[in-house]
């Protein structure tokens, strides 16, 4: 984290340097003369980050005024007209809209696009489009492995646009120092790093980057208009910190929708036009503590069912609630219950809704309980079978060695992956921790004034990602320098999203997402944006907020599988 906000100041400075730099060449009077000067409107870009970096999108609509400038051969229309004009358009910004902007400002040239940084992961995605469409659009695609890149990039994009457009060369500009090569390969399908395209006809989208791409890599030609099988979405800042995440067919309209939780909240979000837009928010009572999310059709009415696992504030009962749709909205169907619920998917069986009770002492009381709906009701079934120490959150279980044996896949107190055999023998152990969630319950001893706190595990998710027959692990992966150290208290500074294989002796990640600052709280896995192909949907915290500033949390989707293999 120290090292990310020190290259942020960094990459401040060396927009000065090269703003002044790019001036100065400006009123030198570089570049050739012409009989009629065109008219660029340049377009703020869309910034998609995770975290604040607002100097970015006034910076780089200065740098590409200044290296785009030349005299009497090319005029930027200024900030203010072009502002005016912004004001009246709808979003998404695509080509159809940029000719009518151009139209409006009497502008030959029309350029657009979007920057995505995610860690130190970095894509520049731009348009330049003829508003006469007397040449096709100029598309422009780069990536670089370090924030420091942005301004190459830009640089890039400038020069290739007067060499193309405007037939121009440039005068090379001050060196912006490279730093090293970075390889990562993100496997299955090759890679998780994308960045939001715009389409040409609107739709805001994702594009993949190829395998093992180095520095500031160049794709050519046209950009994808389509999320691709490796793609990348990442939704609008929410002022809150996620707690939960879930998906499933609330409405019973065959498409999915987001749910998510903040501290008191439920909120109901649907994807359109590239936006969640909120359908369904609770009045978020004071008494409760949300501490996990769950979606799914227990009662057979094709309308999923939300289960909320609530902890009463006083910390020493649960008041957990169930939310169904009615036509108009969320009502509850069952209230106060005393469980812990979790849905968890097993092959060949779907989603299974299970439940745990607490007593005040004991955080989890003996049984894990499958619930179905019988009489109007959710009746729990027998007790699963499960490993010592294994409770409702995080495991799952599946056939993991395709040998017809049902393995038990958990995490462990230190956020280890383990497997157990079905008689709950442990068979295999990760050395490095997984997981990692801010989510807790406390209980109470007697004689003892302070609660102990029992951190909560991450979510398990069993799925045949690579289409081998075999199933595989994912899981997310949060690290800090503090981390697990202190038992009262957990911090995370940035997490990935993992996924994991069988490969005898034992599990071998196969892929991994690229790191986000900040940490995962929780994730799910299906169709969030109705596109026919499953995705890997994660609820990132990015600032938790303080007294003076506000929290900060998005969700993000990275593409997984073919419209064949989604799951219905």
């Amino acid at each position: 984290m120290e090292e990310l906000e020190l290259k942020t100041k960094v990459l401040k400075r060396m927009f000065v340097i090269v703003l002044l730099f790019s001036s100065a060449l400006l009123a030198a009077g570089i570049g050739a003369m012409a009989d009629e000067p065109s008219r660029v409107v340049i377009v703020p870009f869309k910034m998609n980050t995770d975290r604040d970096l607002s100097f970015l999108k006034e910076g780089i609509v200065d740098m590409l005024t200044s290296r785009l400038s030349l005299d009497d051969e090319v005029i930027v229309v200024g900030r203010e007209d072009t502002d005016s004009v912004l004001k009246e358009v709808s979003m998404p910004f695509n080509e159809k809209t940029a000719r009518a902007v151009g139209t409006r400002l009497q502008a030959d040239y029309v350029l657009f696009g979007s920057l995505t940084i995610l860690g130190n992961s970095v894509s520049l995605d731009g348009k330049m489009v003829d508003v006469h469409q007397k040449r096709p659009t100029l598309n422009f695609f780069k990536q670089g492995k370090e924030i420091d890149d942005v301004i190459p990039q830009i640089g890039l994009f400038a020069t290739e646009i007067k060499e193309k457009v405007f037939g121009s060369p440039v005068a090379a500009g001050p060196q912006v120092p490279k730093g090293p090569e970075h390889r990562d390969v993100y496997a299955h399908p090759e890679t998780l790093l994308a960045v939001e395209s715009i389409d040409q006809e609107g739709a805001s989208s994702a594009k993949a980057v190829p395998e093992a791409v180095p520095e500031l890599a160049e794709t050519s030609g046209p950009a994808p208009s389509e999320i691709t099988s490796a793609g990348f979405w990442k939704s609008q800042d929410f002022k809150v910190i996620m707690k939960g995440i879930a998906l499933g067919d609330i409405d019973g309209d065959s498409k999915t929708e987001v749910v998510f939780i903040g501290d008191r909240r439920v909120c109901v979000h649907r994807f359109e036009n590239q936006r969640l837009v909120k359908i369904w928010e609770d009045d978020g009572k004071r008494h409760r503590s949300l501490i996990g999310v769950d979606v799914a059709d227990v009662n057979g009415n094709g309308r999923a069912e939300i289960f909320v696992t609530s902890v009463h504030t006083s910390g020493e009962r649960l008041n957990s609630y169930v939310l169904e749709w009615d036509g108009h909205g969320l009502e509850p169907i069952s209230q106060g219950d005393s469980w812990y619920y979790r849905v968890i998917e097993v092959p060949d069986l779907g989603r299974v809704l299970l439940g745990q009770k607490r007593s005040m002492d004991r955080p989890f009381l003996p049984g894990v309980y499958p619930f179905t709906w019988r009489n109007g009701e959710y009746a729990p079934e027998g007790a699963l079978t499960l490993p010592k120490g294994v409770n409702i959150f995080g495991f799952s279980l599946c056939d993991l060695m395709n040998n017809g044996q049902q393995m038990t896949i958990a995490f462990d107190r230190g956020d280890h992956v383990c497997i157990f055999n079905p008689s709950g023998q442990q068979e295999w152990k990760s050395g490095k921790c997984y997981g990692g969630s801010m989510n807790y319950v406390e209980s109470w001893s007697k004689n003892v004034d302070t609660p102990r706190r029992h951190y909560l595990s991450q979510r398990i998710y069993i799925r045949d990602l690579d289409g081998d027959g075999k199933q595989d692990i994912v899981v997310p992966s949060n690290k800090g320098s503090l981390g697990r150290l202190f038992a009262r208290l957990r911090w995370f500074s940035s997490g990935h999203m993992a996924c994991l294989s069988w490969k005898a002796p034992g599990l071998a990640a196969i892929w991994q997402t690229p790191e986000l600052s900040g940490y995962i709280s929780d994730y799910a896995i299906g169709d969030f944006d109705n596109d026919g192909r499953d995705e890997v949907v994660v609820a990132h915290v990015a600032k938790r907020g303080t007294i003076i500033s506000s929290a900060m949390s998005s969700i993000i989707g990275y593409e997984l599988t073919q419209p064949s293999q989604a799951l219905k």
